[in-house]
């Protein structure tokens, strides 16, 4: 029997793997899933700007690959999730406010530290549209990008600025909800109101219009597509 391919996923932290493995399992079953966590938003990590992060993510896939004694052909592809965390945002839509931790709303991310906020959007932009320019990581490994704004419990809990243990509790929930139901997970990112059709193209033009990015809004659903019917 011929081996899996791994489809390795690329996720901020434990909570994003806990509400997509099991379910993801499910529906890509005739290949490999796995995980690597990247302990926060590699996109705005401190030393990293759009020349660097070719090479940082060709360091994440590296350190899983060398963790397991793979080989690049032992892999289908990686697949990048990100938060937008409202990258593309106009200065104008970012807002002073006596709060320690920046909070994100529909119009706009609202924060004790506005200079800095702009900054960070500006570097994490510029990153992004790096990343979205990469077709492959580690030579040959297909590489693509998807994002769920303003973040991952935005979209799947309506929710965008929870605590961690909010988060924890939540990824639980989501992930005994629908570990076992590919069928609905599917139709949950293709057909909600914060899906974003078109090409894969298309929904990164989407995602940066106006106040979109911090917005709820995924195009995860473009990656689920072709195993739609599969489930059906």
């Amino acid at each position: 029997m011929a081996r899996k391919k791994i489809i390795l996923f690329i996720v901020e932290g434990i909570n994003d793997k806990t509400c997509l493995e099991g379910v993801l399992e499910k529906i890509l079953d005739s290949e490999e899933v796995r995980f690597q966590i990247t302990e926060g938003d590699i996109t705005t990590r401190l030393g990293i700007d759009e020349y660097k992060i070719r090479n940082e993510i060709g360091k994440t896939v590296k350190a899983f690959k060398d963790k397991y004694h793979l080989k690049p052909e032992h892999f289908l592809e990686v697949v990048h999730i990100i938060d937008t965390d409202g990258l593309f945002l106009q200065e104008d839509s970012v807002h002073y406010a006596d709060v320690e931790d920046p909070l994100y709303m529909d119009d706009g991310i609202y924060t004790g530290k506005v200079e800095e906020m702009v900054e960070r959007n500006k570097r994490k932009s510029a990153v992004v549209e790096r990343m979205l320019e990469l077709p492959a990581v580690l030579k040959t490994i297909s590489y693509s990008v998807y994002y769920f704004s303003s973040n991952m419990d935005h979209v799947l809990h309506n929710q965008a600025n929870l605590s961690k243990a909010e988060k924890h509790d939540l990824a639980d929930s989501f992930d005994e909800e629908y570990a076992d139901k590919p069928e609905e997970f599917i139709r949950l990112m293709r057909e909600s109101v914060f899906t974003v059709k078109g090409t894969y193209e298309e929904t990164w033009n989407f995602i940066r219009l106006d106040k979109n990015s911090v917005r709820r809004y995924s195009n995860f659903g473009v990656y689920l597509a072709p195993y739609e019917k599969c489930q059906k």
